[in-house]
């Protein structure tokens, strides 16, 4: 309550505040014309985007997510970081029970984002796989997080969506002003991430493919420990891509 606006503050839990509140407003209204217009878009748009993601090999960072979030197996803990990977999940996932869904803030969104992964798997030791999904600047701003993993006896996967800056900035206006753009917002790293995972004794695997990226997220929290699994994607299409599935689910939802 930044303004100190608010009339009165409760100093509750707020899982079970919301459960409690949900359990006095159970009522079975039935199924409305307004509710069902809602099922049946969710159907359409759903539809829509799964066509469009199957056909696209080249990894698509929407697609990640959708096949992320469909393949850990039920107890699983799957961390999310800011910028895109957050909203690429909200965007592409199917909706699915029995997965853990964790993510965090700070000042700038992505601040310790790979200790946050750790600390979750050493403390969910025999609770289910832990898998990051991250972006490539959010890896690098915690990257001394790395530092000792290989030796901490925790199991990690961080799949790494590696478009070599920021990704985000790509969607925003000033992405129309290439001589200053790459400088201010791209900002490239250049950085080889197989490299970085090596320079701390950590295994890394590079997905090539969008179909491969399921077995190799497997093949790593099968083998246990720390492990990479780098996905290269590029910033422009990946604009283009999502705009095509925003436009393809319109024309959809217009018919």
């Amino acid at each position: 309550d930044p303004r100190h606006a608010a009339a009165e503050l409760l100093a509750v839990d707020g899982e079970t505040l919301l459960a409690a509140v949900a359990d006095r407003l159970a009522v079975d209204r039935g199924a409305s014309p307004w509710l069902e217009s809602w099922r049946a878009a969710e159907r359409t748009a759903r539809g829509v985007l799964d066509d469009l993601l199957d056909g696209w090999e080249e990894p698509f960072e929407g697609r990640v997510a959708r096949d992320l979030v469909d393949a850990l197996p039920d107890g699983a803990t799957l961390l999310v970081a800011s910028s895109m990977p957050v909203r690429d999940v909200e965007s592409f996932a199917r909706a699915r029970e029995h997965l853990r869904l964790l993510a965090n803030r700070g000042v700038n969104g992505i601040d310790g984002f790979v200790s946050t992964t750790l600390g979750v798997a050493a403390t969910s030791r025999g609770l289910g796989p832990v898998v990051a999904l991250l972006g490539d600047l959010c890896l690098l701003h915690d990257a001394n997080g790395l530092l000792g993993a290989a030796e901490r006896g925790v199991d990690a996967t961080f799949v790494v969506l590696d478009n070599d800056g920021g990704g985000i900035f790509s969607f925003l206006p000033q992405a129309d002003l290439p001589e200053h753009f790459e400088l201010l917002f791209g900002t490239p790293h250049g950085v080889d991430l197989g490299a970085l995972a090596a320079l701390h004794g950590l295994p890394a695997e590079r997905v090539e493919k969008a179909s491969a990226l399921v077995p190799a997220v497997e093949r790593a929290t099968a083998a246990g420990g720390v492990r990479l699994v780098i996905v290269p994607t590029d910033r422009v299409t990946n604009v283009a891509r999502h705009r095509a599935a925003w436009d393809a689910v319109a024309a959809a939802l217009d018919h």
